[in-house]
């Protein structure tokens, strides 16, 4: 009986030193990924819960970071697809989807241009292009 008591006080300490251990740290670990189409996967962890954040860096700025799908670059009136890795443009009144860079922008240095990630609520949209007009209003090139 006294050998049954001691082992389960010992076990019920050592349940309690791992949730408190597990609870108690407030600590941020990031580990990089790579996965394929440029994507690094960022682990964030803490106290709470622990999740991933994909970062996207497209090939015509390898160092920036894009956590949504849509790039819009309002200067130009173009999107980039970080999901597809694809150019959204309008070409005359058509709009073309373009895995290499299409003519009206292959001279420009897209890393300098100004750009906008639009937020997570149009990741889930794949007709990006419906919503130029309001993007061409709200992101006027001054």
């Amino acid at each position: 009986m006294k050998t049954l008591s001691k082992t389960s006080i010992i076990f019920l300490f050592c349940i309690f030193i791992a949730i408190t251990s597990a609870y108690g740290q407030n600590k941020v670990v990031v580990a990089k990924e790579k996965h394929p189409r440029n994507k690094v996967v960022v682990v964030k962890g803490n106290k709470h819960h622990i999740g991933k954040v994909k970062v996207y860096h497209p090939h015509w700025a390898p160092r920036a970071n894009f956590k949504h799908r849509w790039v819009y670059f309002p200067r130009h009136n173009f999107y980039w697809d970080n999901f597809r890795n694809v150019y959204v443009i309008r070409t005359g009144t058509i709009w073309v989807t373009s895995k290499t860079t299409p003519k009206e922008i292959e001279n420009i240095d897209l890393s300098k241009e100004k750009s906008i990630e639009l937020s997570e609520e149009y990741d889930t949209q794949e007709a990006i292009q419906d919503k130029n007009e309001e993007h061409q209003t709200e992101y006027k090139v001054k």
